[in-house]
């Protein structure tokens, strides 16, 4: 089968833009939350708060932007993350790095070349090599981070925090939303400030 004309950098763009954006959603947000609110621990054994979630999807696009600024390098492996601590409690770190991240994604079309990569996956310490690229790790990352900013979204309002309605949703879903309003004549807005809907959104 012959495979159809395409130009990476084309079919890429978006999805960068997509990332973009989110990151820039997730940093408008914590610039208006309280420091003691970003670090507060919750759950039964304090295993969660908002700044952990923060901290780990910053770690997931430092790893990407690791390797895809990285000319000979073509293993991605999530699991080997930097983990720094610190921004799990410094409000102001973790918007200063968001905002260096939206950098280099604007920058990964005009200076880094669109190339295949394989991505490393540890099924319990056995390790398998499966085919990638930028573009599908793109789509992964926006899709990664809007699910994080979903449990972001929930911990904050259970705080008493008012969140945003697009915050934390899917564009899939938000597109969804529009769709039946139009066809249904009704305004379905409400569905977005349903906590358990804003985690199990896909």
């Amino acid at each position: 089968m012959t495979s159809p004309d395409w130009n990476a950098e084309e079919c890429v763009s978006p999805i960068v833009e997509e990332n973009i954006h989110t990151l820039a959603q997730l940093t408008a947000f914590l610039e208006s939350l309280d420091c003691a609110l970003y670090r507060q621990l919750s759950g039964d054994r304090g295993q969660h708060s908002i700044g952990k979630h923060v901290r780990h999807i910053i770690d997931h696009y430092l790893t990407f932007l690791g390797l895809a600024g990285n000319p000979t390098g073509e293993t991605l492996d999530y699991e080997h993350r930097q983990r720094d601590m610190v921004l799990e409690t410094d409000r102001q770190a973790a918007i200063h790095c968001l905002a260096g991240l939206a950098g280099e994604l604007s920058r990964i079309l005009r200076d880094k070349p669109v190339k295949p990569l394989a991505l490393n996956h540890n099924s319990e310490g056995h390790h398998q090599l499966f085919p990638s690229s930028i573009g599908r790790e793109l789509v992964f990352l926006a899709n990664h981070t809007v699910h994080h900013m979903a449990i972001i979204g929930l911990l904050a309002e259970q705080a008493g925090e008012q969140v945003g309605e697009s915050f934390g949703v899917n564009p899939s879903t938000l597109r969804y939303w529009s769709q039946q309003e139009q066809k249904n004549g009704r305004n379905n807005s409400s569905a977005c400030n349903n906590a358990g809907a804003r985690v199990s959104v896909s």
